[in-house]
């Protein structure tokens, strides 16, 4: 017998219909109605009114008329009826398919929202007029029945007619839909058929004496059912609201307790923390779930002057219906919401159907910067609540906790780095640095010394010649081996810091080259930094593009000193309103010119010409949208160009 009764409940009826069957008004509605008719058929058929003898067949023909009537109307509300809708889902068919299919849709919504629906007695349309134009007419055919069963018996009018508590059921009827308001307005309506009967017998109906027991109880009943059936559907909605917000929150609850157990999981990557938490969010909530990370890590400083939606984004998204049901155009809508800096709330109905595309796109910010958009879009019958959009501020808040994390422990690391860095730089310079400058002073004394003792004695310039020559090899080594060695230095610690300008960053470069090459060097200025506001001059934009001219010019300036075989160099900054252009110069031997229109060819090639060198100066520049070319001097030589945007 249990099993049984298990079956019955998981198979046939739901656990939220059930459910929702506990606060249903309707089927006291039903249950009422249909048992007034079975008592208005038992009185007519078991009580002959002896005072109309002569009016028999008349009696009879109208008695049935009546019954006949209320009958249809009872049976075409029942169908109609929501409680009906949902416990027998495959009775109807036909015409009436498709407001079983909104219904099932809607409590398809109800079930997915965890909400207990309040379901009227009638089946409910999206007009309000029409609902309303719905209970009239119910309130008119009962007054109207109520009105020609006068006669039946005495008094000929209200509580003597056998359909008077049949037609009281409008009454509960619409109290239950419309409260108060509704419920009073119904019994005002039937009680106006009572006085229009007391008033104006209807045919069949004898000589009456009024007395004011009829009249009080044909008046007084109905708006005694409309105030308790109205308080009574308020109590039920009470409780309902109560149950629904307790679901809601333990749902919520349950929700961001997986939301939190994915943030935990995930490592440092923001991509796979993104995958993790989008499939914890959705979870059965929405059809699709669009997250769009605004990506400011690289430059967020540069980012604050550029159209936000411009900034890079990385975008995860979770879909659970097809493209035919739910078109995607979710990169539209984020642009859209980035652009006018407002969240996005919409609902598109699908042709005739009693449904459409709820659409809530938010937007997170930090620091007065958007750094996240979460778009949610369902099929449903209304748009997203407030509930839906304070679930998802909630979620979106601890997404942006667990990115914020990730950036710092990734500043932490780079912190550490740095230091490191700066640690081990300063060690070169105060030891091998030193010990490779001592050691450079040491070949140039020494060759000197050499070169003096050749021109003092021509005896000893035989045997003191190839001594010389090997000195200053060696000098030449020294030079260039403290060269590189402050070159790894200059890799290791921070370039540009405090007020120091990419001019006077190069200046000092090319004076400290010139001193350990001996090759002249000079720099040539066209414009000046001076054009750019001052607060672009501090931001991390601008010593990125610092970082990488001063690598660039370091990597030339090496390749020249090595190979070019120069003996002068020319380093100009062009400083352009919405760039910044350096090119080095030299004199030297040259370099085979590459074809750069193709700029992947060119890379591959210059990688195999230059092994690391060259490719490393063309993948700093492409790194911050910038070009880089290498061009032929007219007079010999060559030009080794950088542009980066600013």
């Amino acid at each position: 017998m249990m099993q049984t009764r298990k079956f019955f409940r998981a198979k046939h009826i739901p656990r939220s219909t059930l459910r929702r069957l506990r606060v249903i008004p309707s089927y006291f509605f039903l249950v009422w109605r249909w048992s007034m008719w079975l008592y208005a058929l038992v009185v007519i058929v078991f009580t002959h009114p002896s005072y109309i003898d002569t009016n028999t067949v008349k009696y009879g023909s109208m008695a049935a008329l009546l019954l006949v009537i209320t009958f249809i109307e009872t049976l075409i509300v029942t169908l109609y009826a929501p409680v009906l809708q949902i416990l027998f889902p495959r009775l109807l068919a036909g015409s009436m398919r498709r407001t079983r299919e909104q219904g099932q849709l809607r409590n398809q919504q109800a079930d997915e929202e965890g909400e207990t629906e309040l379901l009227p007695p009638f089946a409910q349309t999206r007009n309000h007029y029409w609902n309303t134009a719905i209970y009239g007419m119910d309130v008119i055919i009962c007054g109207l029945v109520m009105y020609y069963s006068g006669p039946f018996s005495n008094p000929p009018f209200g509580l003597g007619s056998p359909f008077y508590r049949y037609g009281m059921s409008t009454v509960f009827a619409a109290a239950a839909a419309f409260r108060y308001q509704g419920g009073l307005l119904a019994a005002l309506g039937y009680d106006l058929f009572a006085l229009l009967g007391l008033f104006v017998h209807a045919p069949g109906a004898t000589n009456y004496a009024p007395n004011a027991v009829d009249i009080v109880g044909s008046l007084v009943d109905t708006p005694i059912v409309a105030i308790l059936v109205a308080y009574l559907s308020n109590l039920l909605e009470n409780y309902a609201r109560s149950k629904r917000q307790e679901r809601e929150n333990a749902r919520t609850q349950a929700a961001l307790v997986h939301i939190g157990e994915a943030l935990l999981q995930s490592s440092g990557d923001r991509q796979e923390l993104l995958q993790r938490s989008i499939k914890s969010i959705q979870r059965g909530r929405f059809d699709r779930l669009t997250i769009a990370l605004i990506d400011l890590s690289r430059d967020e400083e540069h980012a604050i002057r550029v159209p936000l939606y411009l900034a890079p984004m990385l975008t995860c998204q979770e879909t659970a219906l097809p493209s035919s049901q739910l078109p995607d155009d979710s990169t539209q809508l984020i642009q859209k919401v980035l652009q006018t800096k407002q969240k996005l709330l919409t609902f598109e109905s699908i042709g005739s159907e009693n449904r459409g595309i709820a659409r809530l796109y938010l937007l997170l910010r930090k620091d007065d910067h958007v750094q996240l958009v979460l778009g949610a879009e369902s099929l449903r019958m209304t748009p997203f609540t407030m509930q839906h959009e304070k679930f998802l501020t909630i979620a979106g808040t601890q997404l942006l906790v667990a990115l914020d994390n990730i950036r710092l422990a990734e500043q932490t690391v780079q912190l550490a780095a740095d230091a490191e860095r700066g640690r081990i730089a300063r060690e070169i310079h105060d030891g091998i640095a030193q010990l490779t400058y001592m050691l450079s002073l040491q070949a140039e004394t020494c060759e000197a010394q050499a070169q003096r003792i050749i021109e003092a004695s021509e005896e000893d310039a035989e045997l003191i010649a190839p001594l010389a020559e090997r000195l200053g090899k060696m000098v030449t080594i020294s030079k260039q081996a403290l060269w590189e060695t402050r070159n790894y230095m200059f890799s290791l610690k921070p370039l540009m810091s405090g007020t120091t300008t990419l001019t006077q960053m190069l200046s000092n470069q090319l004076r400290e080259f010139e001193a350990i090459s001996d090759i002249p060097t000079q720099l040539h200025i066209e414009g000046s930094n001076d054009m750019y506001d001052a607060s672009r001059l501090h931001t991390r934009r601008y010593a990125q593009i610092g970082t990488t001219f001063f690598r660039i010019v370091q990597e030339a300036l090496t390749n020249a000193y090595k190979h070019a075989e120069a003996t002068r160099l020319d380093v100009t900054i062009r400083y352009q309103p919405r760039s910044i252009e350096v090119d080095i110069c030299d004199n030297g031997c040259g370099f085979p010119i590459l074809p750069m229109q193709d700029a992947q060819q060119a890379h591959a090639e210059l990688h195999i010409l230059s092994g690391h060198g060259i490719g490393g100066m063309y993948e700093r520049a492409t790194e911050l949208g910038g070009h880089f070319e290498i061009l032929p001097q007219p007079g010999g030589g060559t030009i080794v160009r950088a542009g980066i945007p600013f």
